[in-house]
């Protein structure tokens, strides 16, 4: 009786087929490739890749750039910006510009473009509006989160000052 019993036990002995072996390789890479097909899907979807509209001709700018910091920094202005977020949620811009005389400089048009780091189809555009007491305003409706503000001066269609700031909104 003793015998049968261990001949029983082998028989029910777990075996390693052939069969089992391939089954578990195919599931291993189905799944191994659906999560690559999700992952690049997401990565397609959420991030446009654009940095820049017109890479090639920003380049060229470059020497125009330098030369239009160097003639900001002469001016001797002093920028104020102020960013806050109103109990609305939205994000109020405030800025004040003073000449070397600390004179207010007033008949400006002024921008602000709020970018987001991560994806540029969110970026928050506004006009500035100015109040005639050396003060510039706008408003605009961006979420909270990490962003660069850049700050676009110009009189007469000419850029006359430019600034480049990362702030966070809560």
């Amino acid at each position: 009786m003793k015998a049968t019993m261990i001949s029983e036990s082998k028989d029910r002995e777990y075996r390693l087929t052939g069969r089992f072996v391939l089954v578990a390789m195919i599931s291993f890479f189905v799944v191994v490739m659906g999560v690559n097909g999700i992952m690049a899907y997401l990565a397609v979807e959420t991030f446009s890749g654009i940095q820049s509209e017109k890479p090639y001709e920003n380049g060229l700018a470059f020497n125009r750039d330098i030369a239009r910091s160097r003639a900001q920094d002469e001016q001797g202005w002093s920028v104020s910006e102020k960013i806050i977020r109103s109990p609305s949620g939205d994000v109020s811009i405030d800025v004040s510009i003073a000449d070397s005389l600390n004179q207010i400089v007033s008949n400006l048009a002024i921008t602000s473009i709020l970018k987001s780091p991560v994806d540029s189809r969110i970026d928050c555009k506004v006009m500035l509006t100015d109040q005639m007491n050396g003060h510039y305003t706008g408003v605009t409706p961006c979420g909270p989160g990490q962003w660069d503000v850049e700050t676009i001066v110009s009189r007469r269609g000419d850029i006359v000052y430019r600034s480049n700031n990362r702030i966070i909104l809560h």
